[in-house]
């Protein structure tokens, strides 16, 4: 049996990159087989997240940040609010799997505030997505391989070095 399925695609550019992601169009659905809705023993172990690597992601950053391993299942959404206070902050650590897609908003009152998402492994300090570029605070990714990504709330420059300070929310999902 042979089975069209209409696809939107959507385009992900961060910093230059391009990656496309398909999604479903609205109202048609994969079918599957009775045996394809059981999962195997190698789709429950290849679902399983892998191990932060905090020493990676330490040496990303600055004397004034903090790291915080963030901890919910491989699959959903998590919720966390934070304070920066100048250059001063907290970094998240998360690991991610390859094929997940990662949805990453930040909501803050002050205009200053923004985040970058840093693979832990990449030394050059070049970021996933970078939100004062990108001109937004929310990030779409497809992940390429497992890895740890660190998201980084920071204040512009200028406003970080008044010694300003802002409040942030970030709502965080993984699928």
């Amino acid at each position: 049996m042979r089975v069209r399925l209409a696809a939107v695609m959507t385009m992900i550019v961060p910093l230059g990159a391009c990656v496309v992601v398909e999604e479903p169009s609205v109202g048609t659905k994969p079918i599957a087989s009775p045996a394809a809705t059981q999962p195997s023993a190698a789709s429950v172990a290849s679902s399983a997240l892998p191990a932060v690597d905090t020493a990676a992601a330490q040496r990303l950053l600055s004397p004034d940040e903090t790291l915080q391993t963030l901890d919910f299942p491989a699959s959903g959404t998590k919720t966390l609010s934070g304070r920066i206070e100048g250059y001063k902050s907290v970094a998240y650590a998360l690991p991610v799997r390859k094929g997940q897609r990662l949805d990453v908003t930040m909501e803050s009152p002050s205009t200053s505030a923004y985040f970058n998402i840093q693979d832990a492994r990449d030394t050059t300090g070049a970021a996933i997505f970078a939100g004062e570029t990108a001109g937004t605070n929310t990030a779409l990714i497809r992940v390429q391989e497992d890895a740890t990504y660190v998201l980084r709330p920071y204040l512009v420059r200028a406003v970080a070095r008044r010694g300003s300070s802002a409040e942030y929310t970030f709502k965080i999902e993984r699928q």
